[in-house]
């Protein structure tokens, strides 16, 4: 890929992402006035457990089935490995979990509040499938349908919920429910038939694409894991050691912090099949990269900090305005994870999933080891504070890394340069 046509797919998709960032801000927004704090902080939950599920049974699958289909593999092949130890294995673990806490976990108060789990045995299954087609599909190049797939996912559980709320009022909280429900499943069945249409997805077996596909998912199944648990284990913690109403605050910090992600993902989006392929001309394209989202980020991460309480009364309501001192110990965390995501597809690419395995490991460790120190202490601002020191050190370790096996100062990595300006401005200059 060119610079200049990165460049051009790199606006179309900043365009896509400030769609899906106007729409979950609305359905955020929904939530926070309709459901308050406390029932807030119990959706979170909810939806983090299918996460952390997927992630513990399948979360380096979907990474291996990413890094074959960008390079050729049949699609039909990979869906069928996908089902099979992705999807049937995270619905036989969530049963056997699901029984668990039904014997084990009646006495703890969360899981009173939470009610029946009957309902992560069709989340979770979902929630793999989704996630390996929205996979396939950018790993295959195909941005466009990557994008739509997306503000898809952002739009349907908006509908659903205020059609839902409309006819059950007083079930606000079942109604997010069932529209998040939802959303997973319309982008699952249109991310099935948009795969069919440009690939032969018919289930087929090899046992010889098995065995490869199975060692780098394993390799890179920690990584995943470990990740997953840096950005949701927080969510389980303060469930346990502190109450809904102080979660569903949480929530919306994160909720508000997380809006920054658009950057980082409207630029990994377009470079994602590139990064894993490497090739000519990616000594160049990644420290661009990394420049053009540290400079974009930090101006973010500075504009939330200033306007950010008023954002969160506005938009929120004033009940939620203890939120804020979280969001500001979150904010080095999000701009340290915005050289994480580019950092991580280069060195996927560069075959190094172990080492990024051990990277996230000691992030995930330390970020725990701090979210109990501090959460008894400072409560949701301890939690901030030990996801920014944890997604910080993960950056900074992967930062050298890339160094040392690129050759490339991290200097140049960092913020935008004199050079990059003047491209583009050249890109963006009308053709005469």
């Amino acid at each position: 890929m060119k610079s200049n046509d990165y460049i051009r797919q790199l606006i179309l998709s900043i365009g896509t992402k400030l769609a899906m960032l106007a729409l979950r801000l609305l359905r955020n927004v929904l939530l926070a006035r309709i459901l308050g704090p406390a029932d807030r902080g119990l959706f979170a939950l909810l939806g983090a457990l299918p996460e952390l599920i997927g992630a513990i049974t399948s979360g380096g699958l979907n990474t291996a089935v990413g890094y074959q289909a960008a390079r050729q593999h049949p699609m039909g092949l990979l869906l069928t490995l996908m089902l099979i130890y992705g999807c049937l294995a995270s619905a036989l673990a969530t049963l056997f979990g699901v029984e668990m806490m039904q014997l084990f976990g009646q006495d703890l108060a969360i899981m009173h509040q939470l009610g029946p789990f009957a309902w992560l045995l069709l989340a979770v299954p979902l929630f793999v499938l989704k996630s390996a087609l929205l996979t396939l599909h950018n790993a295959d190049g195909r941005v466009g349908t990557f994008n739509g797939l997306r503000l898809l996912e952002s739009l349907v559980p908006l509908l659903l919920f205020l059609a839902l709320f409309w006819i059950w009022p007083h079930a606000a909280l079942s109604a997010a429910l069932i529209s998040w429900l939802g959303g997973l499943a319309l982008v699952v069945a249109v991310g099935l038939c948009l795969l069919a249409r440009y690939h032969n997805i018919r289930l087929r077996w090899d046992s010889g694409s098995q065995g490869e596909l199975l060692r780098f998912g394993s390799r890179s199944h920690p990584d995943v894991l470990f990740q997953q648990l840096l950005m949701r284990a927080d969510y389980l913690l303060i469930g346990l050691l502190l109450d809904s109403e102080r979660l569903g605050y949480y929530a919306m910090a994160t909720a508000a912090a997380e809006l920054l992600s658009i950057v980082p993902e409207a630029v990994t989006t377009p470079l994602m099949k590139r990064l894993l392929q490497q090739g000519e001309g990616i000594d160049q394209l990644t420290p661009l990269a990394l420049r053009l989202t540290g400079t974009a980020m930090l101006a973010a991460c500075l504009g939330l900090a200033l306007i950010g309480e008023w954002l969160i009364v506005t938009l929120f309501g004033s009940a939620f305005q203890p939120a804020y001192p979280a969001l500001l110990a979150l904010l080095p965390g999000m701009f340290s994870l915005c050289y994480s995501s580019i950092l991580h597809l280069d060195l996927l690419g560069k075959e190094r999933p172990g080492t990024l395995s051990v990277f996230a490991g000691g992030a995930a460790a330390l970020d725990l080891l701090l979210a109990v120190l501090l959460i008894p202490r400072w409560g949701i601002v301890g939690a901030a504070i030990a996801s920014s020191v944890a997604y910080t050190a993960l950056a900074l370790a992967m930062l050298l890394l890339y160094g040392r096996v690129s050759g490339i100062a991290i200097g140049q990595t960092l913020l935008i340069l004199p050079s990059d300006l003047r491209l583009l401005r050249a890109q963006l200059r009308p053709a005469t």
